[in-house]
């Protein structure tokens, strides 16, 4: 019977992103030997059908979460994320990431900052710590109190600098309860993990909850020198606070 050539390599693409991704489309053009443009054709018919996804950070072509059983658990949450960070991008013109805490750190998932018409620091393969940033401080302050102290007690088992407020825990809890008070997390002035000009660098974030648990934060960046804290929040906390809201319930 005659095969359906446009399945096939639909196929082969599919196996290509699931065993050897995420690619670029000239990689994958490379490996396949079609046309970028016949190639562009198929991997967005595949991401409209959730087989793909081209990620907001990287540029990359990823397989679907669901189509990599074994994949690591954050993958699909990245997924899910992009199009929100690429939306919110749209709307406040500002970069946000989103990062889920992972080994003492903050790891970032996803982020629009490539996107962004502002430059605030677009590299940001580097673990960010959790008790100077907006994600770190959102993430500690949601997560349930036994979750919380064994975060904690990770941190304290550090001998970095910025996880030095762990051993004391009357600052953890008046920092915990600022920052539930206010109703989002804000980055400690002046902090940078390894280039000096992100300390003019602000940052709101606030925690993405399924389950009962902050499983991931996402925060807004912008240059401290443009607007306040506090107009910065009133001006945007609440598309901030949506994006986290559709995460998680589409993580859910």
């Amino acid at each position: 019977m005659k095969r359906i050539e446009s399945l096939r390599r639909g196929l082969m693409v599919m196996d290509l992103l699931r065993d050897k991704g995420p690619l670029s489309l000239a990689e994958l053009a490379r490996r396949t030997g079609i046309a970028k443009a016949s190639l562009l054709r198929i991997l967005v018919t595949l991401e409209e059908a959730g087989h793909a996804s081209r990620g907001l950070a990287d540029a990359l072509w990823h397989a679907s979460a669901r189509d990599q059983p074994a994949a690591w658990p954050g993958t699909r949450l990245a997924q899910i994320c992009g199009p929100y960070l690429d939306a919110l991008c749209q709307k406040v013109l500002w970069p946000s990431d989103v990062g889920i805490y992972e080994a003492r750190h903050i790891r970032v998932l996803e982020t629009s900052r490539r996107v962004s018409p502002f430059l605030v620091n677009r590299v940001i393969n580097y673990g960010i710590h959790v008790l100077p940033s907006a994600m770190g401080r959102a993430i500690l302050a949601w997560s349930p109190e036994d979750e919380r102290e064994a975060l904690l007690e990770e941190l304290r088992a550090s001998d970095g600098r910025h996880d030095a407020m762990a051993a004391h825990p009357d600052k953890v809890a008046q920092l915990v309860e600022e920052t539930r008070a206010r109703g989002y997390a804000v980055r400690h002035p002046g902090y940078f993990v390894n280039v000096r000009r992100e300390a003019l660098v602000s940052a709101i974030a606030v925690p993405v909850i399924a389950e009962g648990r902050a499983i991931a934060a996402v925060n807004l960046s912008w240059v401290a020198s443009a607007q306040s804290e506090a107009d910065f929040a009133a001006a945007h906390l609440d598309a901030l606070r949506q994006v986290a809201v559709d995460i998680a319930r589409d993580y859910g």
